[in-house]
């Protein structure tokens, strides 16, 4: 009877040892749990990264689109202001086409404001006698600026004027050049340069047609 009770104990297991048991259980679930969800927080990272990539090159592709079919009558306006530590860039154009339904003779603006809690985002506007629309492009960026280079200084700037005080389409001498520069918080700083088509009429013109000369007379 007494190896009886001797052989009971030796199989039971001890308080100590089921705590035991159920802490390293615990480690161990919390060891995967943790495991799994830095690796859905990795997805998001890269998922939010590959949409911001690609918003980021349909804004790249658009901005070629538009500024390389700039009319000869357009007018192009930059200014940069400073606003509690931030650079606020206005990217102007008047009488051109709406990007978003081809209307003739609009006011489009692409520029920076500043968000409520830190950062910037850019801002597509577009004006005509119809209507107006307004679209945010792209959110939580550290730097976005626009500059033209100015044939005549050979240098970058953050200012352009093309004002026409008396709302006459005519034709104006557009910088060469814009160079965009972008970057998010904590990320590499971006930058892009565009072509502008030159504003200049076309100085070649076709050659005057001979008259016809009188037939000679007979001898």
């Amino acid at each position: 009877m007494k190896k009886l009770r001797q052989s009971s104990k030796a199989k039971a297991f001890t308080l100590l040892e089921v705590i035991i048991v159920l802490a390293i259980t615990a480690l161990v679930l919390g060891a995967v749990y943790s495991l799994a969800q830095g690796t859905l927080l990795l997805a998001d990272d890269v998922r939010r990264a590959e949409r911001r990539d690609a918003r980021m090159q349909a804004f790249n592709t658009f901005c070629e689109h538009l500024l390389a079919e700039l009319p000869a009558t357009a007018l192009l306006n930059l200014s940069t202001t400073q606003k509690g530590g931030q650079y606020l860039t206005r990217l102007e154009l008047e009488h051109v086409r709406s990007p978003f339904d081809e209307t003739p003779d609009c006011k489009v603006a692409l520029f920076t404001q500043g968000q409520p809690g830190g950062g910037l985002r850019l801002m597509l506007t577009c004006h005509s006698e119809a209507n107006e629309s307004s679209v945010v492009l792209i959110e939580d960026l550290a730097q976005c600026e626009w500059s033209v280079f100015h044939p005549t200084t050979r240098q970058w700037a953050s200012f352009w004027s093309e004002d026409n005080p008396g709302g006459v389409p005519t034709a104006h001498k557009h910088p060469p050049l814009m160079k965009f520069v972008v970057s998010q918080a904590g990320g590499e700083i971006h930058e892009q340069i565009f072509w502008i088509t030159p504003s200049e009429p076309n100085l070649l013109t076709a050659a005057p047609i001979p008259a016809t000369l009188p037939p000679k007379s007979p001898q």
